[in-house]
């Protein structure tokens, strides 16, 4: 009998008895299906929390918002130097349309575009549930 997903998250966390646990090691070493399913889970695991720190240590300094600081600079620049104003206005312009390309909001939007044009509305729905969700997440 193929253990449960509890049983298996027990199994990759060491949070359940060394029974248990012995009991799983032996069905896992003669099911492939159920050895696919272990690995699979152990590895969005790790990646969840590689990304989960990865965000933590970028702060508001992630990628998207540096270009948003440089095109802000550059702008102050473009009045501060008055013979570098066109040139410096050029830039602001450029690295303002880098920061909207690159923000999570533009993705989101394309995703959605072309899952509408392959005709997806399951995935349309998939998108736009998890976008709500962390856009709640955002305001608390």
């Amino acid at each position: 009998m193929h253990p449960n997903e509890a049983a298996l998250a027990g199994f990759l966390d060491a949070s359940i008895p060394e029974t248990e646990r012995s009991r799983i090691e032996a069905h896992l070493s003669s099911c492939d299906e159920c050895l696919a399913a272990a690995l699979a889970a152990d590895e969005a695991v790790e990646k969840f929390r590689k990304d989960r720190s990865r965000k933590n240590r970028r702060g508001f300094f992630k990628m998207p918002n540096i270009y948003l600081v440089i095109a802000v600079v550059s702008f102050a620049i473009s009045f501060a130097i008055p013979r570098f104003f066109i040139q410096s206005l050029v830039a602001t312009l450029l690295f303002g349309m880098k920061w909207i390309a690159d923000s999570r909001t533009t993705k989101t939007l394309v995703m959605i575009h072309e899952a509408w044009k392959r005709g997806e509305d399951k995935e349309v729905s998939r998108i736009l549930s998890g976008f709500k969700k962390e856009d709640r997440k955002a305001r608390f």
